[in-house]
């Protein structure tokens, strides 16, 4: 079954947003919402969420903060555990589809009217791409449902089909995803890059620097190569040489420096 997430029109989206700003986290818990005046539902597609399921997705992701130290302000270390088991949760249990994950204004919904506590907590600032669906790949609740979207992993022999979500730091990904029209779009590759990632001995010092390297080298060949076409075993074997000849060039540049 596939479900329609309510939507928020961007107008109050913004408005709520302002009436936010420099509010305490226990000041948006009493301002959470299972509805509003401004929501909407996409024409056709599935069927409307009940609000019952949309409670039950507030209380996962709540208890995922509260674990955490909500509503104090979580270490960078809770935040990132906060976002491995969120992401999963929202790809695992939400029942959102990739047609309704691009609608910005579902996540404003979810992040201002359902969850604005937990926004909050996560991004104290409420940054306008954090909460307004502006940009999906920033949203706080968005960029996790198209990370494990993109690492969920049926065919890599794991009991736990999302363990990949903790191989790349946000920021890591981030680079990835960014380039989303021609990498960050095709899971089959984003799998098989964090899949050789994880398998070589890269200096931590170097990662950053040996990340942006290899993925410069893979637009280009993404020209002229279809790396989806390819087998698992050949991808795999393509992309660790281009893994060691940035590894060679950074960590090289680096001993020379």
């Amino acid at each position: 079954m596939v479900y329609l997430y309510p939507r928020l029109l961007p107008a109050a989206a913004s408005g709520l947003r302002e009436g936010y700003l420099q509010r305490s986290v226990e000041y948006l818990r009493d301002r959470s919402r299972l509805s509003h005046p401004a929501m909407f539902y996409a024409a056709t597609g599935g069927a409307r969420l009940s609000e019952q399921r949309l409670g039950s997705l507030r209380e996962a992701v709540l208890a995922c903060a509260t674990e955490r130290g909500y509503p104090a302000k979580p270490s960078r270390k809770q935040a990132a555990s906060f976002d491995i088991e969120v992401a999963t949760i929202l790809h695992r249990d939400s029942g959102i589809v990739p047609a309704e994950a691009v609608a910005g204004d579902l996540w404003a919904f979810l992040s201002l009217v359902v969850l604005p506590d937990v926004a909050a907590w996560r991004f104290a600032d409420l940054h306008r791409d954090r909460v307004l669906g502006t940009d999906v790949t920033r949203h706080v609740f968005g960029r996790l449902w198209w990370r494990a979207h993109l690492l969920y992993d049926e065919d890599g022999g794991r009991e736990d089909l999302y363990a990949s979500l903790s191989v790349l730091s946000e920021s890591d990904f981030d680079q990835i995803y960014a380039r989303r029209t021609s990498i960050g779009g095709s899971p089959y590759l984003v799998r098989a890059i964090v899949r050789v990632w994880q398998e070589l001995d890269i200096p931590p010092n170097a990662e950053r620097r040996v990340l942006r390297d290899f993925l410069m080298r893979v637009l280009r060949l993404n020209a002229f190569i279809s790396f989806d076409s390819l087998s698992a075993e050949v991808l795999d074997e393509e992309l660790e040489g281009v893994f060691r000849e940035s590894l060679s060039v950074v960590v090289g540049a680096q001993t020379l420096a």
